[in-house]
């Protein structure tokens, strides 16, 4: 917590191609500075929006997320996150404290927004919209910390002295919900400009009304409370509140640095190699297959042989060559080393990125996924043949028959289809725990010898490995947070 609250805003290069992101700060933004214009104001919101480049790099969150699914492996299935045998020294500290920098900064902002006056309506209209990000930015921090430790602090105010947030504790999961999140978003919708406003104009890389109705409808189905879910996503797909959106021409289309900020993003963190801020998922490649397209990189992980089945088993030929390739490597031992294909040029374009990087962006929501999603909510209320309709829309796009009304639709298929479509976008671990059935899922696939995963493990998951351990430097700092149970 010390770490949190000592961190000063806006300490960051920026990044970036469009006007938005290439506002590099001058200065260190003390929580009591002035601010006497939006554009000062901008400077402060981009120094936010920053940290999600640490949040969302190929090293960090989303690398944990993927060896917990069963989507990924580590080349010898012995990762502790994979297999799940973590200990208290797997706290992942960056993921905490990246997140938590992200809160501390939205809270100094805020604090300056809370006495700004704008010269003239427009100014007061941005300095709404900026407000609204702050909101949207600090809701989404809180919702990965919670659904990857469980209970954690709740800060949303500044400290004139950081030992006074010391003695907080752990906020339960529900009340960080109930207390910041929802409460955010909703301010978030009310402020953020739309999409296709013409206020987000070479700055499409700002969190809009729409990223918000879509992120506070996972949010209620997290809550497992569908119903209120669907009515947030009607206002998304149905009213288009959030603007206009939909579906690009195929998905490969979707990852294409050309066409960032397209109509099926919803909300996307931007890399930008001229910026100094390149994306680096191109590097996502084990040994021999990163050798043999020059990148000599190796990650931590590779795709699992059970994807690949699911993808071949349902003639899924479009979506599997747009999420991963099978890394053929002729007398490599394993001789298939799949690795994603996603904010990544493919494999034989990577030797020339692999000392600048790419301009990738990370898609965090899309439309995709919105659709998907409201699918969920009108099976769980009963509507299965409207559910239908709007799966068919995704399973067309890339050429899948569609389903009939008859098709016996349950949660197993509604997880089917997220994975066909979303593999490697971070959803697929959040999505198994939400609906209740990581350890069933998980444990079958560790446990199952599918292909070239044949070191299965002989025991199913235990339930408290489903959360990260708290850092254990945190609690030596504050002996109000308590571990985590089991750890």
């Amino acid at each position: 917590m010390k770490k949190i609250l000592y961190i000063l805003l806006l300490a960051y290069t920026l990044t970036g191609c469009e006007d938005f992101l290439n506002q590099l700060p001058e200065d260190t933004l003390s929580p009591d500075a002035y601010y006497n214009d939006t554009k000062e104001l901008m400077t402060g919101l981009s120094g936010c929006y920053k940290l999600l480049q640490n949040i969302y790099s190929p090293v960090e969150m989303t690398k944990v997320l993927e060896l917990m699914s069963d989507d990924a492996k580590d080349p010898r299935n012995t990762d502790v996150f994979h297999v799940f045998r973590k200990t208290n020294a797997n706290s992942q500290t960056n993921i905490w404290t990246h997140n938590y920098k992200m809160i501390y900064n939205c809270n100094a902002l805020l604090n300056i927004l809370a006495t700004y006056n704008g010269a003239t309506e427009t100014d007061r209209r941005e300095a709404q919209a900026i407000e609204g990000e702050c909101h949207f930015l600090r809701a989404l921090a809180y919702f990965n910390l919670v659904r990857i430790y469980g209970d954690v602090p709740m800060v949303t105010e500044l400290f004139a002295n950081p030992t006074d947030a010391f003695g907080i504790g752990r906020t339960p999961v529900n009340e960080i919900y109930t207390k910041v999140v929802i409460p955010d978003l909703e301010n978030a919708i009310a402020n953020c400009y739309p999409k296709g406003a013409k206020e987000l104009i070479g700055s499409e890389a700002r969190a809009t009304k729409g990223s918000a109705l879509m992120m506070l409808g996972k949010v209620y189905m997290t809550m497992n409370n569908y119903a209120e879910a669907e009515k947030v996503l009607q206002r998304l797909i149905i009213n288009k509140e959030g603007g206009e959106y939909g579906l690009m021409p195929t998905m490969h289309d979707v990852f294409q640095p050309e066409n960032k900020f397209n109509k099926e993003s919803i909300f996307e963190v931007n890399f930008n190699v001229s910026g100094g801020q390149a994306c680096y998922y191109f590097q996502i490649m084990i040994n021999d297959i990163a050798i043999r397209y020059g990148t000599t990189y190796n990650s931590a992980y590779q795709a699992e042989h059970n994807l690949m089945r699911e993808f071949v088993k349902y003639n899924e030929d479009v979506r599997y060559k747009s999420t991963l390739d099978s890394g053929y490597v002729p007398n490599a031992s394993p001789y298939i080393q799949a690795f994603p294909v996603k904010f990544a040029p493919e494999g034989s374009m990577r030797a020339a990125v692999k000392n600048t990087g790419t301009d990738n962006n990370f898609m965090v929501y899309r439309y995709a996924d919105a659709l998907l999603m409201y699918a969920e909510c009108l099976m769980k209320s009963g509507n299965k043949v409207e559910a239908i309709k709007y799966i068919n829309m995704v399973r067309i796009r890339s050429e899948m028959e569609s389903l009939p009304n008859d098709h016996p639709l349950d949660i197993y298929w509604i997880l089917h289809e997220r994975r066909m479509e979303l593999t490697f976008e971070g959803h697929r671990y959040f999505d198994l725990v939400r609906t209740g059935k990581a350890i069933e899922i998980i444990s079958k696939d560790l446990m199952t010898v599918c292909d070239l995963d044949d070191k299965p493990t002989l025991e199913p998951i235990q339930e408290y490995q489903l959360l990260l351990p708290i850092p254990t430097a945190q609690i030596e700092i504050d002996q109000t947070l308590v571990q985590n149970k089991g750890y």
